[in-house]
């Protein structure tokens, strides 16, 4: 079964009238799930429903859910679209002027302006964001390969594999498939002797940074993953160092 499975009958048994937005994650975080971002708009649409998709993951470049059909897509640019890891600051794009319009009064009257500090740091960011996010993706590839055929790992996700349950339709939908790779450890103390054998690899809870970072999702007690279940943003390190680095604190 495909990411979106569970979405359709929901939206077949909610009918016409019977939702009014539909929210698509897409690569989810931090299972990396592939939804059909134009055929579940399609459906939300015949029902009368907005979509808005969430795409830190992919960013802009990567993916445009607005020209799949989605009516808003939301970013959070702290992560990949800036890839400093020193910014907070999101941004939400509508397909249809009017929600534009919406969106912009809603904030003006909350106050929720970014600061010129902030949107220097942004406009600095965006004009490496393709240098920055294909070079994650070609390392990304790289490390997702080798996690796979590694004897201590299971479990590999990453939506450039070929054997991936989302590589079909990522292939599709996506320019390239992200910086962020999903793997399995056997126990939460094999995590832990991960981390601090790794002299490349940050213990931290966002992605999408100049450095390699990664964390063990279920800490926090809202995924539904095993006790192991890893997730590796790929920074901009020589790649054959991270691979060399990665052996390393495996063994």
């Amino acid at each position: 079964p495909t990411a979106g499975d569970g979405l359709r009958r929901a939206l077949d048994e909610a009918g016409p009238g019977g939702v009014s937005l539909l929210w698509l994650e897409s690569p989810t975080n931090p299972g990396l799930d592939v939804c059909d971002i134009a055929a579940l708009a399609a459906r939300a649409h015949a029902l009368g429903a907005l979509v808005a998709v969430d795409n830190p993951p992919a960013t802009p470049l990567l993916q445009q859910p607005l020209a799949l059909g989605a009516d808003f897509c939301v970013v959070s640019d702290t992560k990949a679209m800036t890839g400093h890891a020193d910014l907070v600051l999101g941004h939400v794009a509508a397909r249809h002027p009017q929600h534009v319009e919406s969106l912009r009064l809603w904030r003006t009257r909350m106050g929720v302006i970014p600061g010129p500090m902030e949107a220097w740091l942004a406009h600095r960011s965006l004009g490496t964001l393709h240098v920055r996010l294909m070079q994650q993706c070609r390392s990304a590839m790289q490390v997702a390969q080798f996690l796979a055929a590694h004897d201590r790992v299971r479990g590999v996700r990453y939506p450039g594999l070929p054997h991936d349950p989302s590589y079909a339709i990522a292939a599709t939908q996506m320019a390239a498939f992200g910086g962020v790779v999903s793997f399995e450890l056997e126990s939460a103390d094999a995590v832990a002797r991960f981390f601090a054998q790794s002299q490349l690899v940050y213990e931290a809870t966002s992605f999408g940074g100049l450095h390699t970072s990664a964390e063990r999702r279920a800490r926090w007690g809202g995924d539904v993953v095993s006790e192991g279940f890893v997730r590796l943003s790929v920074g901009l390190e020589d790649v054959q160092d991270l691979l060399a680095d990665l052996a390393a604190a495996l063994r």
